[in-house]
């Protein structure tokens, strides 16, 4: 017969209880029939209540025994606090349950309580679902509230927000409500949060309180955040200002200016604004906000003043000098707009310019200004960024093209011997550019770019130069306009021998000659390829209407072309979208080149292959990366192209515009938006010799937009274009016999 180790005692079967009165309390002694210490605990269950329901109805005191010895007794104290069924009246079973954590066994004794009906007043149980909340200021939210009612009356409820601004609540502040005894009704509130500065964008708490007829009232609390909505911007008027601003008898003093910058907050969040210029450096003049800093509520506008101060020189011309100027806000979590403001303002010379054009026939003598000796000579060399370079096949002669509307022919040996003149001449050749310098004034500014402002064939920039193989004694130029100049070199003409245009403003961005010189391909920026064959120029005569190229038309603007293999019939294609394709013009098929995915502002810069490894294919983009082809495989068709090497370090990851080999492919040389050239000796499988290129050339702040490279003797001369006006730059360099592929 099993033996009982817990001997438990309640000191009476049947309990009265009221609620709203005294608690109802009896006594538990539980004796320890083990063999062992051990500790002792009390837990009441009602029959009927919920299940998910704590013991708050009831409190033990103590809550758990200390352990005792075998045969040691103790005594639980039990009061019956509250209803365990809300709102039940009559007679229920209460099972108390004594167990040990140290034994294995327990006892559970019936106690029969007894609820009467109650007396007091009992408060409604409020209760939040959820108790935080986000909310966009316009929108709605549905806040759920539960109500029970732990009585044994039916309550009729009244809730109402009490915390919440009422404009915030657009049905109604209150809800009213019939709740059963024991049972549990819900609600939902209706926020909808104003925008602007009545409701700035933080947490706020809200409070919904209880009252009705049978207790007293009882509140539940939680927070609405409201989120950040709205933007800010800053405007400049006017954005353009000029020293002096009018005209005073004091025509030598220098007056401030004064902009006027309004900030606006269209947002729910309190901001702090300032001012700061943006860039390493600001235009050399005098700076002054007021305030630095001002303090921007919700829906409010406030105005900074930006006073400039520039001293102004007696002789030059007006300055336009950029404030550039960046918005600072406190708190970006709002968008912002026109975050940038790009200011102009206008110094103008103490002595007008026609003054000083007088006075400077007395004062200069031109003679040397105007020689090659002066650097700085701005008539001398380009006066725009320069696009093409290119050098003759023996390396004498080098063409550069610009943005200046001119084509330049230059003796290479004038740019190591100071005594040589490096400008031979000038395509078109229009006179004096002196003259029309200071005639200028006098002329029709429309549309005029540069210096040379007069007729011309061309009126728009040269973007590429290619020198005609056989004999190098013509140079195709590609202008902005679309149209295709020819110019004879052993001719001494002031216009192009021949001219042609497929359509107008589609800019030329490729030229590119077959070995025999009988056709030429031009890419355009409407994606067009165009075949022009130069026999039909006989039949052409003066009129480029009689040329009839053959088209093929591109999804992606063209930047770059060149020819690849050996048998001239593989045209390589490239530009925008970072596309790559190999188009064989003979039998009009095309193959797309598997290259780095690139987005609408991802382009293909510069191509170029080795004369004598055609297979060997140099590409160049504006993401920064150089890579090396072999196209051996891919030209004839079947197998894919196969890249060599890639690399992105060249120049520190800015644009590459234009790479260039050496016509034994044992050299590549690049140039980009870094202000370097570098030069990158290869192996005889057209990898890099070394991993680190050697900078050739470096400029700060400069782009090289085009560079050429020829084997001359013993050394390497290496050509580069630039932005900076007049930047037409030869350098020299010893070949690398011990290094790559250029064994002698």
């Amino acid at each position: 017969m099993a033996t009982t180790v817990i001997n438990t005692i309640v000191s009476t079967k049947e309990l009265h209880f009221q609620p709203g009165g005294a608690p109802a309390s009896f006594e538990v002694t539980v004796v320890n029939g083990s063999d062992r210490f051990a500790s002792f605990q009390v837990e009441l269950v009602a029959a009927g209540a919920a299940a998910d329901r704590n013991s708050d109805w009831y409190s033990i005191s103590p809550t758990a025994s200390s352990k005792k010895p075998p045969g040691a007794a103790t005594q639980f104290q039990v009061s019956i606090l509250a209803t365990p069924v809300p709102g039940f009246v009559g007679m229920m079973n209460v099972r108390v349950r004594v167990f040990s954590m140290d034994l294995p066994d327990e006892t559970r004794e019936i106690l029969r309580l007894v609820v009467e009906r109650g007396t007091g007043l009992i408060a409604l149980q409020l209760e939040l679902p959820v108790k935080q909340f986000q909310i966009t200021p316009g929108s709605r939210l549905e806040v759920p509230v539960r109500v029970s009612n732990p009585g044994q009356l039916l309550s009729n409820a009244l809730l109402t927000e009490v915390a919440i601004d009422p404009r915030w609540l657009p049905l109604s502040t209150e809800r009213r409500l019939q709740v059963p005894p024991g049972k549990s009704v819900e609600t939902t509130f209706t926020y909808q949060a104003p925008f602007g500065a009545s409701a700035p964008s933080q947490a706020y708490p809200f409070i919904i309180e209880a009252t009705h007829n049978n207790g007293p009232a009882s509140r539940v609390s939680g927070t609405i955040e409201v989120m950040p909505m709205g933007f800010v911007e800053f405007t400049a008027t006017p954005k353009q200002r000029a020293i002096p601003d009018k005209l005073r008898w004091k025509f030598w003093q220098s007056h401030p200016v004064t902009y006027s910058l309004e900030a606006k907050n269209a947002s729910n969040l309190p901001q702090e604004a300032t001012l700061e210029m943006a860039g390493e450096n600001s235009p050399q003049c005098d700076l002054t906000l007021i305030p630095e800093t001002h303090g921007i509520a919700p829906e409010e506008t406030v105005e900074f003043l930006l006073t400039a101060r520039k001293k102004r020189p007696w002789f030059g011309r007006t300055r336009k000098l950029l404030l550039e100027l960046t918005a600072i806000w406190s708190d970006h979590r709002v968008d912002t707009r026109n975050e940038r403001q790009t200011l102009e303002l206008v110094v103008r010379p103490v002595l007008p310019l026609a003054l000083q054009l007088v006075g400077g026939f007395f004062l200069l003598y031109l003679l040397w200004w105007l020689s090659w000796l002066n650097p700085r000579n701005p008539f001398f060399g380009h006066n725009e960024p320069v696009n093409s370079v290119k050098l003759n096949g023996v390396g004498e002669r080098l063409m550069s093209g610009s943005n200046d509307q001119t084509m330049i022919e230059w003796n290479v040996s004038g740019f190591f011997n100071p005594i040589i003149n490096q400008e031979l001449r000038r395509f078109p050749n229009k006179g004096n550019r002196l003259w029309q310098w200071l005639t200028r004034p006098f002329q029709n500014p429309t549309n005029c770019q540069s210096l040379d402002c007069s007729d011309s064939v061309a009126e728009k920039a040269v973007r590429v130069v290619q020198y005609r193989p056989v004999n190098n004694n013509w140079v195709a130029t590609g202008l902005e306009n679309g149209e295709i100049h020819l110019w004879n070199l052993t001719e001494k003409r002031t216009d192009p021998f021949r001219s042609f245009v497929y359509q107008k403003d589609d800019r030329v961005f490729g030229l590119e000659f077959t070995q025999d010189s009988r056709s030429l391909f031009s890419g355009h920026g409407s994606g067009a390829v165009l075949q022009w064959d130069l026999r039909d120029l006989e039949q052409a005569g003066s009129n480029p209407e009689v040329m009839t190229p053959n088209l093929k038309q591109f999804n992606f603007a063209v930047y770059a072309l060149k020819l690849v293999g050996n048998d001239d019939r593989t045209l390589a294609v490239a530009g925008q979208l970072n596309q790559l394709v190999l188009w064989n013009w003979r039998e009009n098929t095309e193959a797309v080149v598997p290259y780095r995915e690139g987005g609408k502002d991802a382009y293909i810069n510069s191509l170029d292959t080795a004369e004598s490894h055609p297979n060997l294919l140099a590409t160049a983009d504006n993401q920064g990366y150089i890579t090396l082809w072999n196209m051996q495989t891919c030209v004839n068709g079947g197998a894919d192209c196969q890249r060599i090497e890639q690399w992105e370090d060249g120049h520190k990851g800015q644009p590459v515009r234009s790479v260039a080999l050496s016509e034994d492919g044992c050299y590549l040389v690049s140039g980009g938006d870094d202000g370097r050239v570098m030069l990158w000796p290869l192996n005889t499988d057209g990898s890099r010799a070394q991993p680190q290129g050697e900078q050739i050339i470096g400029a700060k702040n400069k782009n090289f937009n085009s560079v050429d490279i020829k084997q001359v003797d013993d050394h390497l001369l290496i050509a580069a274009g630039s932005d900076d006006k007049q930047e037409v730059r030869v350098e020299s360099h010893p070949r690398l016999p011990n290094l790559g592929c250029d064994v002698p």
